[in-house]
């Protein structure tokens, strides 16, 4: 009976507490990946019907796209099944200007860089910051893109 007592005591000294805490998913980011994919799918609809060639509008849509979301990094790649091309747009915050008082903004600088696409039957992959993004070639125009944001630690990724 003492035996019971003093592991009951023992036990009632002994506590494990486990906390974690669940941020919300950003709802705003979420709603920027859904907006470039239905964008990009009325663009190359509109190309398509028209005769545009694949480079040409990709590249006028990538420019607009790049400064419109300058505060993400994306990926896009397009091409058809022969010729697949892939651009990552980088936001650098490596200039600040001075204002009023001594206080610095921050200017985002949106870089374009060619990303080497590893083209395989039926598919294309790429890879940005060690991860490795494998999109379906299907006949005729393709274009795909990767939306990434690193917030307090964490990174969202979206690909379409």
């Amino acid at each position: 009976m003492a035996a019971i007592i003093i592991v009951g005591v023992m036990l009632s000294l002994v506590r494990t507490t486990n906390k974690s805490t669940a941020r919300e998913e950003p709802e705003a980011f979420f709603d920027l990946a859904e907006e470039i994919g239905f964008e990009t799918k009325r663009v190359l609809d509109y190309g398509v019907i028209n005769r545009i060639p694949s480079g040409t509008l990709a590249g006028d849509l990538l420019n607009n796209y790049s400064e419109y979301i300058s505060q993400e990094d994306v990926a896009f790649v397009y091409g058809d099944g022969r010729d697949v091309y892939a651009y990552y747009y980088q936001t650098v915050n490596a200039v600040a200007v001075s204002i009023l008082n001594n206080t610095f903004i921050p200017l985002n600088i949106v870089t374009g860089n060619p990303v080497e696409v590893k083209r395989e039957i039926g598919n294309a992959t790429i890879r940005i910051n060690g991860n490795d993004y494998t999109f379906d070639l299907k006949p005729g125009q393709n274009f795909y893109f990767v939306l990434i944001k690193d917030e307090e630690g964490e990174q969202f990724v979206s690909v379409e």
